[in-house]
């Protein structure tokens, strides 16, 4: 599947990130960009959120002394908005994300 440059919405400016389009075939980034409205890394850092903490919860569980989760994370754009797409492997990744916990009790 072929990326696209996207513009991305930030705080405080732009970014250019590449992303994958997910929609119907022939929907182009800069056709949902024409909506009046860039995308933003909100959904993406929400479900990236939502994930660790998932994990987390499964980890408190086991009760490890320590662990660490890595997974890369390429970018997708659907319907307008960013996505996660969590991949194998870090090499074909936009993103390589660590998350370590330590269980403080031991």
């Amino acid at each position: 599947m072929m990326t696209e440059i996207t513009k991305v919405e930030l705080a405080g400016g732009v970014l250019y990130v590449e992303a994958q389009p997910l929609g119907p075939a022939g929907q182009e980034p800069t056709e949902l960009e024409g909506r009046g409205r860039l995308p933003d890394l909100s959904e993406v850092t929400g479900a990236l959120s939502s994930f660790a903490a998932q994990l987390g919860e499964a980890l408190h569980r086991a009760a490890p002394e320590r662990a660490t989760v890595e997974f890369g994370c390429q970018l997708g754009i659907d319907s307008g908005a960013l996505t996660a797409l969590v991949v194998q492997g870090s090499t074909s990744a936009n993103l390589r994300v660590t998350l370590e916990w330590v269980n403080k009790r031991v």
